[in-house]
C-alpha cells in the first residue's frame, strides 16, 4: 500500500496510530502446532470463499484471538497471514491509541481507515490493555469501558473484506464479552519441536547448515530447554539470525549448529563442555559467541 495515495485525513490516521511492520514472511516459515495449522488452514479457506459463503447467508471467520506467552509466534503468524492473503496489515500502536482521553475516538479513526482501505488485517497486539474485564477497578475504568464498547460497535460494522486479529499473553484479563466476539481462537505454547528443526526452519535459503554439534550437547540443551520458561520461537529465531550475520562477516554462507547451541546455552545460563577440533574439552563460558 502506498500511503501517499491516501487523503490527508487517512494519512494522518495511519501516521498517528499504525506501526510499519515487515510482512515479507511466508506462511510456511511460521512454526505452528498441528491444531493451529488446521485452524489457520480452515480460516484461509473461508476467507478465499468469503463471497460465496456470504451469498448463502453464512458468515466467514474474520476475527482471530491469539493468546499465549510472548514470543510464541502470534505477531509472526499475523504478518505471514497478511502476506499470504495479499492483505494490508494495520498493526495498531496500542500505546498511542491509549495515550489520550479520547481513546474511543482513536479507535473510531483506526476502524475508519481499515474500512476505507478494505482487505486489511487489523491487528491489536496486547489487546488486554483495552479490553480488560469490566469489574476491574481503577481510575481509567470508564475510559477503557467506552473504548471496549467502541470496539464492539465497530467490529459489527467492519468491512466484510477485513480481518480483525487481537493478541494477548493474559487471556484471563480479557473482558468475556470481548472474547466472545471472536470466531477463531488460537492458543500459542512454548516450543515443542526439536531445536534442530527450529534452526532449519529459520535459516535463510542462501545459507548452508553445518550440523557439527555433538549429541551429548544436543541432549543437555534439549533437557534444559524443556525446563526453560523463557524459551520461545522468537528467541531461537534471533540466535539463528545472529549466526547468519556472523557467517556473512566471516565471508561464508555456512552456519554452524554448534555455534547456535553455544549461544542458546548462554541464553539459558548453562555451562557445557563443547568438543572442538582444537580442544576436545573446551568449556564454554557464559559469553556471547562471536
Amino acid at each position: 500500500m502506498d500511503i501517499n495515495t491516501l487523503s490527508k485525513e487517512y494519512r494522518d490516521i495511519y501516521g498517528e496510530f499504525i506501526m510499519p511492520v515487515d510482512t515479507n514472511i511466508k506462511l510456511e516459515s511460521v512454526i505452528l502446532s498441528d491444531e493451529n495449522k488446521e485452524k489457520i488452514s480452515a480460516f484461509i479457506r473461508e476467507t478465499q470463499y468469503r463471497d460465496k459463503l456470504l451469498a448463502y447467508g453464512l458468515q466467514p471467520m474474520n476475527r482471530i484471538l491469539m493468546y499465549g506467552a510472548s514470543g510464541t509466534g502470534k505477531t509472526f503468524l499475523s504478518k505471514a497471514l497478511s502476506n499470504h492473503l495479499g492483505y494490508t496489515m494495520l498493526y495498531v500502536d496500542i500505546a498511542k491509541a491509549l495515550s489520550e482521553a479520547t481513546v474511543a475516538m482513536n479507535i473510531s479513526k483506526i476502524f475508519k481507515l481499515a474500512n476505507h482501505l478494505g482487505h486489511c488485517l487489523l491487528m491489536f497486539d496486547e489487546c488486554d490493555a483495552i479490553a480488560w474485564q469490566r469489574d476491574t477497578g481503577g481510575a481509567d475504568t470508564g475510559t477503557i469501558r467506552r473504548a471496549t464498547n467502541s470496539i464492539f460497535q465497530y467490529l459489527d460494522q467492519m468491512n466484510k473484506t477485513n480481518i480483525f486479529v487481537s493478541a494477548t499473553n493474559m487471556l484471563h484479563r480479557l473482558d468475556p464479552a470481548f472474547e466472545r466476539r471472536f470466531n477463531l481462537k488460537m492458543e500459542f505454547r512454548r516450543p515443542e519441536i526439536d531445536i534442530k528443526d527450529a534452526i532449519k526452519h529459520f535459516i535463510y535459503p542462501k545459507f548452508k547448515i553445518i550440523d557439527d554439534v555433538d549429541q551429548t550437547t544436543v541432549d543437555i540443551i534439549s533437557r534444559r530447554a524443556s525446563q526453560y520458561a523463557k524459551l520461545s520461537y522468537y528467541e531461537i529465531q534471533g540466535l539463528v539470525e545472529r549466526a547468519m550475520k556472523r557467517a556473512v562477516m566471516n565471508d561464508t554462507n555456512e552456519v554452524s549448529t554448534a555455534d547456535i547451541y553455544k549461544d542458546l546455552a548462554v541464553a539459558m545460563r548453562v555451562k557445557i563442555k563443547f568438543q572442538t577440533a582444537d580442544d576436545p574439552e573446551e568449556i564454554f563460558e557464559n559469553k556471547l559467541h562471536y
